[in-house]
């Protein structure tokens, strides 16, 4: 049974909050599947073939540290657009999406490119910015889930392929009630939320994963993940 290679983006400039939890909660869901998996980590100027990997991470870090990764990215345009076209999970977490618009403002002015696999540009405020947000996949519209938004980057002009309809908190501007948040792209997975994304809604997390693996795909029992959820959302309803 072939193994699902994972590849970790930028470990050392993108990862904060513990967001990587995220990766764990897709591997323990692999373990689950009895599906074997690597994790490979790749940083500035290393070499990457992006044909070797079914998934995709790059995580939140600090605005300075995302600018060197943003050169570095920038380079690997062409190869990053052709893995999402041919179905590559992404799942990118927190400022980590500002790479992957067509370009956005540094805390010191400066303006860096972006990938432009969407049309929004970005901006790093310098003010902190916090929201618990209650939300619904698109795929799934009928499922709630709960994230924690923490940033001081914001967004403009993101008008397409939304990940979220948000109930209640921000969405992708800072405005209360504003309706979308994320981004859902073929396979690519783009939210503000952090931590809790994966961790604690187990629909994500399983759609993520059918997607990744495919008909290898089989249930598990995620009865504690969906009992901790449920009490989260009991508490912000």
């Amino acid at each position: 049974m072939n193994k699902v290679n994972i590849l970790w983006m930028y470990d050392d400039l993108l990862d904060l909050y513990g967001d990587w939890a995220n990766l764990l909660a897709v591997t323990k869901g692999l373990d689950a599947m009895k599906l074997s998996w690597e994790i490979d980590h790749k940083s500035l100027d290393d070499e990457i073939d992006f044909t070797a990997y079914q998934m995709v991470y790059l995580g939140p870090g600090k605005a300075r540290n995302l600018g060197q990764a943003a050169q570095d990215f920038v380079k690997r345009k062409e190869a990053v657009l052709a893995a999402v076209e041919r179905d590559t999970v992404f799942l990118v977490t927190g400022n980590s999406r500002l790479l992957f618009g067509k370009s956005f403002i540094g805390p010191g002015g400066e303006v860096f490119p972006g990938i432009g696999l969407f049309d929004y540009t970005g901006e790093e405020t310098g003010s902190v910015f916090i929201s618990d947000v209650l939300a619904h996949p698109v795929f799934a519209p009928e499922t709630a889930s709960y994230g924690f938004v923490n940033r001081t980057a914001h967004i403009h002009g993101s008008e397409r392929d939304f990940l979220f309809t948000v109930q209640k908190g921000a969405g992708d501007s800072e405005i209360e009630g504003e309706s979308h948040e994320g981004n859902l792209y073929r396979n690519f997975f783009g939210s503000w939320q952090l931590g809790p994304l994966l961790v604690k809604n187990p629909a994500i997390l399983k759609e993520l994963c059918r997607r990744l693996v495919g008909e290898r795909f089989c249930d598990w029992n995620t009865t504690a993940e969906e009992l901790a959820l449920k009490l989260t959302l009991n508490e912000i309803q």
